[in-house]
């Protein structure tokens, strides 16, 4: 499934790769949409002890899996219209709604891990609960990320 004329089809992956990236730190400056995860996630997995980094593996893998099965509907729904642009009707929404998530949580290296470690940090969570948030939910976050850009990728690159 590929744009007509796809060979800028990389313009356009940067483009809108770009925007999502933008509109999540806009969520997060006018929302605190970050802290906002945080604050769920803590929530969540308090009492669970050693459990905490299996289930927010568990819960980020979920996430992902929910993102992928939108990403394959838009496929198959581009498939059958005919053109890979109407993927954007069911993946853009995924994605404008995924990015923030992916972006809060991604390790894409040190410092990001720990600006998610202290943003849970500011919410309560001790060092343990961070660290097993941070690094066990942290891959299939970046899994995510990965998926949004193969999204991109089929839609607009040849």
């Amino acid at each position: 499934m590929r744009v007509p004329g796809a060979e800028s089809g990389w313009g356009y992956v940067l483009l809108v790769g770009g925007a999502l990236i933008v509109w999540s730190l806009a969520l997060d400056a006018s929302l605190g949409s970050e802290r906002r995860i945080a604050v769920w996630w803590v929530r969540s997995v308090r009492r669970l002890g050693a459990w905490a980094g299996p289930v927010s593996f568990l819960r980020s893998t979920v996430l992902l899996a929910l993102y992928a099965i939108v990403a394959w509907l838009g496929d198959l729904l581009a498939g059958r219209l005919g053109d890979p642009l109407w993927a954007l009707v069911v993946s853009g929404p995924a994605m404008v709604a995924y990015a923030p998530v992916v972006l809060a949580m991604t390790p894409f290296d040190v410092v990001d891990v720990q600006l998610w470690r202290s943003q849970l940090s500011a919410v309560g969570a001790e060092a343990r609960e961070q660290r097993a948030v941070a690094w066990w939910a942290g891959l299939p976050a970046l899994a995510g990320f990965m998926a949004i850009m193969l999204t991109l990728m089929s839609i607009f690159v040849d």
